[in-house]
């Protein structure tokens, strides 16, 4: 541990209590996984060479002795020492002391990748936060030691509350090379963070838990480029408005189908009596096969979700050809209409190409479906990503051919994916009707009918982040062509499907190795049909700065990777 054998913990032993399900606790003794905090912290500390322990609190109280006590006679407290012992000790180190303030949670490589007078700060959940770990010479430990009136304060907890002051005040310098590295630090305050770091400290089993676990990703710290949400909308000005709601939102039961379908009626300029709203498009695409019991076809790569429900003799996939997977309709109608299938699914703009297929085709396709009997269900979920994506959507079709049924999730585009709402159009009202009645009699939360009347206050800051976005994917794209080897399928959307280099590893791998060493999470494309499946990775636009970031660490990773591999 770069030669440290000094390190001081400051303990804020006023900060509010944490409380679990299994109790309260002061936060350096919440059980990580079952382990105190603290004993985490200090047995770290003692796995990279630190032997010399000081453990304070900076004001009086809270934890207790028993951490005092327990650990070899080389770890010391301020309370069975005097003020001068404790204070000569701490002036008489030589070399760099180890400073944590908090104490955070973090892992023990983070320790050697801390240079001299330098640390972390806060972290990405909690910039602010006054959590830090700080690797100072002696001198400049005994500088804020003395800053201190001279070090002319009667308690030790007195002089340690002036050190912790300084620290929050130091100018530490942070790496530049270092990727997030404000998300290594965790500042416990409260079960959320239990959570985070009980998260954080399973890392063997990392890859596996997210896999398993697809969501929550608020309270799992990855640098996230996988769900497909607007992440330049909403502004704050929403959530603020959306807060001056909730009691009455939460207190009370949601409305049922029929008012919820007439509020999207008029977001949509469709009748209510055509809509089913839904608890996600997933939702709505469990009630429709429940109705219909189809059997579809379907260009592939795509959307998983309309063929994972159906068996395997209930679903025919259209192969679509590299390198841009672009859908032509009239050989997918060719090949429909010499299937079983009495249903055709489209997802327009495509997941996870993001290739969108225009209007006139769509319209085409449509009417040649119905001449034959066979239905077309379109999914519009990213229609508003394209610049004229609206221009293309067949909804305007829905009332005069019964033949067609559109779905869409509303999250996306409006970067709500924690609402789950989504809707189900059709000009068969008798359809719409009997997949109502597959729904359960509240599908629908109060939050989310809530954002339904709140939304158009925020129309232009809508078309304002999906402008921001086509610039973001657009700059993205480019930089993602200056990673070595990798094809970048031109986007439509709000993401961007990759073909990774042949001489690199699969998707699946290096999906599981930007989990384990950068903290990044991809959607690998493994599961999709289609040739070389495991050749490609999506990621999602975020910010420019998100996007510039992932980018670097492709280049990076790859590069390493690639040189690793047998020739």
């Amino acid at each position: 541990m770069m030669n440290i054998t000094h390190a001081l913990f400051i303990i804020d032993s006023i900060a509010p209590k944490i409380h679990l399900w299994s109790g309260s606790y002061d936060a350096p003794l919440v059980p990580i996984n079952g382990q105190p905090l603290l004993d985490r912290l200090v047995n770290l500390c003692f796995e990279n060479g630190i032997k010399d322990i000081i453990i304070s609190e900076s004001t009086r109280g809270g934890v207790p002795d028993r951490f005092f006590t327990q650990y070899c006679t080389t770890t010391l407290s301020h309370r069975n020492e005097t003020y001068c012992d404790l204070s000569d000790k701490i002036m008489d180190y030589e070399g760099d002391i180890l400073l944590i303030f908090g104490p955070p949670f973090f892992n023990g490589d983070v320790l050697h990748r801390i240079d001299a007078n330098s640390g972390l700060r806060g972290s990405a959940w909690r910039p602010d936060a006054p959590t830090g770990i700080y690797r100072l010479s002696a001198d400049v430990v005994r500088d804020l030691l003395l800053e201190t009136d001279g070090a002319a304060s009667d308690l030790p907890h007195q002089t340690l509350s002036k050190l912790a002051l300084g620290l929050s005040r130091l100018e530490i310098s942070i790496p530049d090379d270092e990727r997030n590295a404000g998300s290594e630090l965790l500042d416990i305050r409260d079960g959320v963070d239990v959570s985070i770091a009980e998260f954080r400290y399973d890392k063997e089993n990392l890859p596996r838990r997210l896999e398993t676990s697809v969501g929550g990703y608020w309270r799992k710290p990855f640098a996230e480029h996988m769900l497909l949400c607007n992440t330049r909308f909403p502004p704050k000005a929403f959530y603020e408005r959306l807060a001056t709601r909730l009691e009455g939102v939460l207190t009370c039961y949601p409305s049922q189908q029929i008012d919820i379908a007439s509020i999207v009626g008029a977001m949509t300029s469709q009748q209510p009596n055509s809509i089913a709203v839904g608890n996600g498009v997933t939702d709505l695409i469990q009630a429709l096969y429940s109705t219909l019991n189809p059997a579809i076809v379907i260009p592939t790569p795509t959307f998983a979700g309309f063929q994972t429900p159906l068996d395997s003799d209930r679903k025919t996939s259209f192969v679509l050809s590299p390198p841009y997977f672009d859908l032509d309709v009239r050989a997918f109608f060719d090949f429909a209409i010499a299937t079983d299938a009495d249903t055709a699914i489209v997802v327009n703009p495509n997941n996870p190409t993001g290739r969108l297929v225009d209007y006139a085709d769509m319209a085409w396709l449509t009417e040649a479906l119905g001449s034959c009997g066979r239905r077309l269900i379109v999914d519009e979920s990213f229609i508003d990503f394209p610049a004229e994506g609206r221009l293309n959507s067949v909804e305007k079709l829905v009332l005069s051919h019964d033949n067609l049924i559109v779905v869409k999730s509303l999250g996306k585009v409006f970067g709500l994916g924690g609402i789950r709402l989504g809707y189900l159009m059709s000009g068969n009202t008798d359809l719409v009707t009997a997949v109502r009645r597959k729904l359960p009699l509240w599908n629908i939360n109060g939050i989310a009918e809530y954002i339904l009347f709140l939304l158009p206050e925020f129309a232009e800051e809508l078309e304002d982040s999906l402008r921001a976005l086509r610039e973001d994917r657009e700059h993205f794209i480019q930089e993602l062509r200056t990673v070595p080897g990798l094809d970048v399928v031109p986007s439509q959307t709000n993401f961007i499907l990759c073909r990774l280099p042949e001489n690199s590893v699969s998707a699946a791998e290096l999906k599981h190795h930007l989990i384990l060493f950068e903290s990044v999470l991809v959607r690998e494309c493994g599961y999709q049909a289609m040739s070389d499946a495991d050749r490609y990775i999506r990621l999602t636009v975020r910010s420019r700065a998100e996007n510039e970031e992932l980018a670097r660490v492709l280049r990076r990773t790859l590069g390493r990777l690639i040189a690793l591999a047998p020739k």
